[in-house]
């Protein structure tokens, strides 16, 4: 056999790095080393590393778990899509922020799929967070499936809900939202009043107009900003030119400038 055969057997120097990544990943004592290999392999672009990430999600280190979705996001191999979905509920907030992330850049339909999966059998952070990134990833044909989730018992996910809707842009949301206007939570009715605003649910006036007495002083700046983004009720906005809150009192300067 020849040296050039010989020569021709040798691995090269990528793969030698992979495997050592790889290795790293799976056996190094140290955290902090095992997520350095994960961030390399994802800058590495290196595909035999899509099993061991996907393990890696589940290491007691959130180091280790962020750079394993990180880097399972430059993949971009499908198959990765569930443990993604599933570290969107992860406990540790940057990990799921990865995550996210991760899930937004993924191309095709299968991640729609996915994510929407995730609304049915996710736990109730993965689900809220499955509903934000759907709506970053803005395809509105998936609004319906997050008005479903309006209902839903867990505030966070209303929440998210809500959020989606707006940014979604789709005026089925409107009605459904409208409803949150009376909500005891002021997160809730604050959200409301900033989505109806950017929907332009002119039928939302009255409640809007209404959520200009409320206590809680982001719900009022909120529904003030939404009339004025819709050129409604601009008296009563500009009324509000004593409001304790410096935003309402803004927004009440800005109204009467229209007026």
């Amino acid at each position: 056999m020849s040296n050039d055969h010989h020569e021709s057997l040798k691995p090269s120097p990528t793969e030698d790095s992979s495997t050592a990544l790889i290795k790293h990943l799976k056996e190094e004592p140290s955290s902090y080393s095992r997520g350095c290999a994960a961030l390399a392999l994802g800058q590495m672009r290196e595909l035999s590393a899509v099993e061991p990430l996907a393990q890696a999600l589940s290491d007691p280190s959130p180091w280790v778990r962020g750079w394993a979705a990180f880097a399972l996001g430059q993949l971009q191999k499908p198959h990765a899509l569930p443990a993604l979905c599933r570290a969107l509920g992860d406990e540790d907030s940057w990990v799921r922020e990865k995550a996210a992330d991760a899930l937004l850049h993924f191309d095709g339909r299968l991640a729609e799929d996915t994510l929407l999966k995730t609304l049915q059998t996710g736990s109730a952070l993965a689900r809220a967070w499955a509903i934000h990134v759907l709506a970053q990833r803005g395809h509105p044909e998936v609004a319906l499936d997050v008005v479903a989730t309006l209902e839903d018992g867990s505030r966070s996910i209303r929440v998210s809900a809500v959020r989606a809707l707006y940014r979604l842009g789709h005026p089925q949301g409107a009605a459904p939202i409208r409803m949150f206007m009376r909500d005891p939570d002021e997160h809730l009715r604050g959200a409301a009043a900033f989505a109806l605003g950017t929907l332009e649910d002119r039928e939302s006036v009255p409640a809007l107009c209404r959520a200009l007495a409320d206590p809680r002083a982001w719900v009022r700046r909120n529904a003030a900003w939404a009339l004025l983004e819709m050129g409604e009720a601009l008296p009563l906005v500009a009324s509000m030119a004593k409001d304790e809150d410096v935003g309402v009192r803004c927004f009440a300067a800005n109204a009467r400038d229209q007026l």
